[in-house]
């Protein structure tokens, strides 16, 4: 019985280091992780996402609300252009890269006649090779559809109906109707009651 009362101890000792090494532990999770690109520092939190590419990463903020703004046929916002020369190949013109105040980032507008498409193409001016679709701006004889279903052709009644509880009606009317906002979102243009255009992305920084 001498001995109970230093092995008590001791393994008191034991434990409560045991509590300061778990407690330091859980101190390290949720907070943001440091990436550099090329020099350059980000933080990465929650809702962005590094892209798993060939090229430098590039942080990627991703709309996780409502419906799917984002995606529309082979192609969606933020895909690297590696991946978007597999679906569509290559383009047929593009014009000269500039630089917006908005967001410091060089944008290019891509067009593939064939398909009715022309892409807003943005890169970091440190990473100029790192391409990523920033918008996306569809015209017959584009053919892609939305997640919900909807593309050229569509009518005012069936855009309406699919997304009924993410329109802004703030900037909708007769001819257009907004899907989430024009800071972010699905855009479609009518002519006689048909889509004849449809943008996807930022229409407003």
């Amino acid at each position: 019985m001498e001995y109970d009362q230093p092995l008590k101890k001791n393994t008191m000792k034991k434990l409560l280091s045991l509590v300061v090494v778990a407690s330091l532990i859980s101190c390290n999770f949720g907070t943001k992780t440091e990436v550099k690109v090329k020099g350059k520092q980000y933080d990465r939190d929650t809702t962005n996402v590094i892209k798993k590419d060939t090229n430098p990463p590039l942080i990627i903020t991703l709309d996780t609300s409502g419906v799917d703004k984002s995606n529309f046929g082979p192609i969606k916002l933020g895909q690297y252009y590696g991946e978007t020369q597999e679906a569509l190949g290559p383009p047929d013109t593009k014009s000269k890269a500039i630089e917006w105040a908005a967001d410091g980032m060089l944008h290019e507008d891509w067009t593939w006649k064939k398909n009715g498409l022309v892409l807003n193409m943005s890169s970091y001016k440190e990473t100029k090779d790192v391409i990523t679709i920033h918008s996306i701006t569809a015209m017959a004889p584009c053919t892609f559809i939305t997640k919900a279903g909807l593309g050229i052709g569509s009518t005012y009644a069936e855009v309406e109906a699919a997304y009924k509880k993410d329109i802004d009606t703030e900037a909708t009317d007769k001819t257009q109707i907004t899907v989430g906002s024009v800071y972010g979102g699905i855009i479609f243009t009518f002519k006689n009651n048909k889509a004849e255009r449809i943008f996807l992305g930022a229409a407003a920084e």
